[in-house]
């Protein structure tokens, strides 16, 4: 190679280096005002709800929404595979809310007597809880239902029926009388 051809060979070079430097920005400074399509994960304050389809600009959701798993990139790919999940857990839901409403019917019917010991001033020894209710529940239903679905605001600690709201489902809530009894005590007499 001639020492001529060197020089426009570095020359070239040196020019077509510049010309891609100069392209990169023009290209980078374009894709500052780009928006970009997204499906959201999880409720963005000020952009949306779980699962909708929002267009934000392409840095907000290159640096900000992406590498915290806040969304996903809108392509047909994502869209369709996103609508399955969201197919899949709608009737994971309707499932769940069918046994919910089935478990409130068979709950309406029931009133709840639980007995406890008292002393003499009508108040009892202990209290009356959650889990004892639902303890009550799965004796005479044969029913397994978590003690937090249960809504007690306090235990119950003197006689008397109390009305007790149980939220099986968010959308399916049944109430249920509660009453508590002294308990009897077998006094037997030998003679």
């Amino acid at each position: 190679m001639s020492f001529g051809k060197r020089i426009i060979d570095v020359a070239y070079s040196r020019c077509h280096c510049e010309r891609t430097k100069r392209a990169k920005q023009s290209r980078i400074h374009f894709l500052k005002g780009i928006k970009v399509k997204i499906i959201l994960r999880e409720k963005v304050d000020n952009l949306g709800e779980r699962g909708e389809i929002v267009q934000v600009a392409s840095g907000y959701a290159r640096n900000f929404l992406l590498p915290k798993s806040l969304a996903l990139r809108a392509t047909s790919g994502n869209i369709k595979q996103w609508e399955e999940r969201e197919r899949i857990v709608q009737q994971r839901k309707e499932r769940g809310k069918l046994k919910a409403l089935k478990i409130a019917q068979k709950l309406k019917k029931v009133r709840l007597i639980l007995e406890r010991d008292m002393g003499e001033e009508g108040k009892l020894f202990g209290v009356v809880t959650s889990q004892d209710i639902v303890q009550e529940i799965k004796k005479k239903l044969k029913l397994e239902i978590d003690h937090r679905k249960v809504n007690l605001e306090e235990p119950i600690r003197v006689i008397g029926i109390k009305e007790v709201s149980l939220k099986l489902h968010p959308e399916v809530e049944v109430s249920l009388e509660v009453e508590v009894k002294k308990k009897e005590q077998n006094v037997q007499e030998t003679k």
